[in-house]
């Protein structure tokens, strides 16, 4: 049985890494399950923060490596876009392919990139089963007013919660809600609030863009008017979760770092490109992943 729990709100600073500019989209992403295709290195308005250098980092149980797998909560990074005309912003959460270069769906705790559904470790991220505590959280901080070294106090949190119970109306339960700090003992994917999900336009939206599968492997998610919620020119603090406390098999991924702000400038040439420069910081993160795995 793997020991561990799904860890508290927690912020200690390992590196600090500095970015240098980057620019917004001209247009938006047309997700297809696959982050690094999606949101490519070369891409300028692309920022990568790494989480596990290592797809074993979390732990495993040695018959998940023996069958040459990796598992799905293994995160190599995360990736994220503004798309300033239109208020999008995207997150692609980039878990680790096999050593054959396979991609097992995100969540699938054995790695099996079949994606069989297991009685501990079922499809769809655990939607429609009250037993299941697979769970993906990015939550979102502003600034602390008086140390812009530390975060604020939360604001939304998006993603799978790990209490049903808190499931929203997208794919797998997909919600973005208010934080509930009342329940940070449990972990960041029990920290699900009321939802601030709305149906007009000028609403806080989202969804998953697929749910995870062999053929659209890696998770995706938009963010639909942001910066109703963050002011994009001002830094913002994002701690993300991604695992389960009850599969047995693998440990779970969990970073927290530091967003700096995005400041426009103006481009000559073409004119329908934004450009976006990120000024004067960088990110601060911070990995724990838990490693003790039953064999």
């Amino acid at each position: 049985m793997v020991y561990r729990r799904l860890g508290p709100w927690s912020l200690a600073l390992i590196v600090l890494i500095g970015i240098g500019s980057s620019t917004s989209r001209a247009s938006g992403i047309n997700f297809t399950g696959n982050v690094e295709t999606d949101f490519p290195q070369s891409d300028e308005s692309t920022q990568i923060v790494p989480v596990n250098a290592n797809p074993n980092d979390i732990g495993q149980s040695q018959w998940i490596t023996d069958n040459k797998w990796v598992s799905g909560w293994s995160v190599k990074d995360i990736r994220f876009s503004w798309d300033q005309k239109n208020d999008v912003l995207y997150v692609g959460i980039n878990n680790w392919a096999n050593p054959n270069g396979v991609i097992a769906p995100f969540g699938q705790a054995n790695g099996n990139p079949a994606g069989t559904p297991e009685t501990y470790d079922p499809s769809h991220l655990g939607y429609g089963n009250a037993n299941s505590d697979k769970s993906v959280a990015v939550m979102f901080s502003r600034t602390d007013p008086v140390n812009v070294d530390q975060p604020g106090s939360p604001v939304m949190i998006a993603g799978v919660p790990a209490d049903k119970s808190k499931n929203g109306p997208g794919t797998d339960g997909f919600n973005i809600s208010t934080v509930d700090t009342t329940r940070s003992d449990s972990g960041l994917g029990y920290m699900f609030g009321k939802s601030l999900m709305g149906t007009t336009s000028d609403s806080l939206t989202g969804n998953l863009a697929y749910d995870p599968s062999p053929a659209h492997p890696q998770l995706e998610f938009a963010i639909k008017n942001f910066s109703k919620v963050f002011d994009p020119t001002k830094p913002f603090w994002i701690e993300m979760y991604a695992g389960s406390g009850i599969d047995g098999v693998a440990g779970e991924s969990h970073i927290s770092y530091k967003v700096p702000r995005l400041a426009p400038q103006e481009t000559p040439e073409p004119t329908t490109i934004l450009a976006w420069t990120l000024m004067s910081g960088g990110i601060a993160w911070r990995v724990r992943s838990k490693k003790r795995a039953k064999v």
